[in-house]
C-alpha cells in the first residue's frame, strides 16, 4: 500500500512539473512568430467622457458644444523593456479615429511576439507620406475625405477636426460656431509624434493580443499648456471662429502632445475596452 501511495504521489509531483514548464513555455514569446495588437482610443473631455452635443467650460471661460471631433493616428511603433523597437509597415500605419462616425480602434496584424514597454505614433500625416503623392495613398486620402479629414490635395490633411459651437464669458451669450482644423501648411510642419509608458506590458502571443486602451483629451487642443480664445479669432463679421492657419496651429501641436495617456493594457485571448 506505501509503495502504492509512493507510486501516485510521484506520478502527480511529475504530472504538475509538466504542466507547469507547459504554462511557462506557453507564456514565453516564440522567437520568428506574430500575432495582434488592439487600440482603443477613449475621447473626454477634461476627465469625463466626450459625448457629441454636451456643454463643456474651460479655463477660458468659453462653453462649448463639440459637434466633431475626428483627428488621424500614424506611424506605429512599439517598443520593447531593452529599446528595441517594431515598427509598423510605413504602408497600413495611418487610421483616422472619429468621435462622429464611432471609430475608435486601431488593429495592427504581424507584430512580432514579445513584451513590450512603450507606444510611439504621430498625429497626423507626416511630410514624407504626404510628398509620396496621391496616387500612392489613394486609399488613405479618400478614407479622410469621407471623414471630413481633408482640404484640397495641394493644402493635404487635416490632423485634427474639431467642431462645435461656442458662448464666450462676458459676451452677449449668443451661440456662435467654431471650426479648429489642425494641420501642416506651407510655413510649419505640425506633424507631431507621442511616446507613452505602458502601465503594463502589452504581451503578444499568436494566442494572445493585447488590447492598449488609451484616452484622450480633447480640452487640451485649446486648453492645454498654451490657451487660445476662440472668441480672438473671429471672423470680420464676428458671426463665428476659425482657426485653420498660422501661430495658433503650432501652438495646437505644442498642445496635443498631452492629449493622450495610456489608461491601462489587457492581455489576453478576447478584445476588452
Amino acid at each position: 500500500m506505501k509503495s502504492y501511495l509512493k507510486n501516485i504521489a510521484v506520478c502527480i509531483a511529475f504530472t504538475l512539473f509538466i504542466t507547469s514548464c507547459s504554462n511557462d513555455d506557453d507564456s514565453k514569446p516564440v522567437e520568428g512568430t506574430f500575432g495582434d495588437v488592439e487600440l482603443f482610443f477613449d475621447n473626454g473631455v477634461s476627465g469625463d467622457a466626450l459625448t457629441l452635443g454636451n456643454s463643456y467650460t474651460n479655463s477660458n471661460g468659453e462653453t462649448l458644444k463639440l459637434q466633431r471631433f475626428n483627428y488621424i493616428v500614424s506611424n506605429f511603433v512599439l517598443i520593447k523593456e531593452d529599446g528595441s523597437q517594431f515598427t509598423y509597415p510605413k504602408d497600413d500605419s495611418y487610421f483616422i479615429i472619429s468621435e462622429e462616425a464611432g471609430t475608435f480602434t486601431v488593429h495592427l496584424e504581424n507584430v512580432p511576439v514579445g513584451d513590450y514597454k512603450k507606444i510611439k505614433f504621430g498625429i497626423g500625416v507626416d511630410q514624407q507620406r504626404y510628398l509620396q503623392g496621391e496616387t500612392a495613398q489613394q486609399s488613405f486620402w479618400d478614407l479622410a475625405a469621407a471623414n471630413n479629414m481633408t482640404w484640397t490635395w495641394s493644402t493635404g490633411y487635416r490632423f485634427i477636426n474639431f467642431e462645435g459651437t461656442f458662448t464666450a464669458a462676458g459676451g452677449d451669450g449668443v451661440s456662435r460656431n467654431f471650426m479648429v482644423h489642425q494641420g501642416s501648411n506651407t510655413a510649419t510642419d505640425n506633424y507631431i509624434e507621442v511616446t507613452l509608458n505602458l502601465p503594463t506590458t502589452a504581451r503578444v502571443r499568436t494566442e494572445e493580443m493585447p488590447n492598449i486602451h488609451l484616452k484622450s483629451d480633447a480640452n487640451v487642443i485649446l486648453d492645454g499648456d498654451n490657451k487660445i480664445a476662440l472668441r480672438l479669432n473671429m471672423n470680420p463679421a464676428g458671426t463665428a471662429a476659425s482657426i485653420m492657419g498660422g501661430e495658433n496651429l503650432i501652438s495646437i501641436a505644442e498642445n496635443t502632445k498631452k492629449m493622450f495617456t495610456v489608461d491601462h493594457v489587457h492581455n489576453g485571448a478576447g478584445t476588452h475596452h
